[in-house]
């Protein structure tokens, strides 16, 4: 079986970027639609690691 992983949107990304202080990724993934595993690896592709890092770098 294929998967094929979307890209969030700028839209998406700019509205996660916003909720990602204060809400789980679970509760962004409802807002936007979308599946939580898309907004985990959205997350990890654009953070540096950090464990105490919460944003995008």
């Amino acid at each position: 079986m294929t998967h094929c992983y979307l890209h969030l949107s700028a839209e998406d990304r700019a509205a996660f970027m916003l909720m990602r202080a204060h809400h789980s990724i679970r509760a962004i993934a409802q807002q936007l639609g979308r599946a939580p595993s898309t907004i985990s690896r959205e997350l990890a592709r654009h953070t540096t690691g950090d464990p105490g890092e919460r944003g995008w770098h």
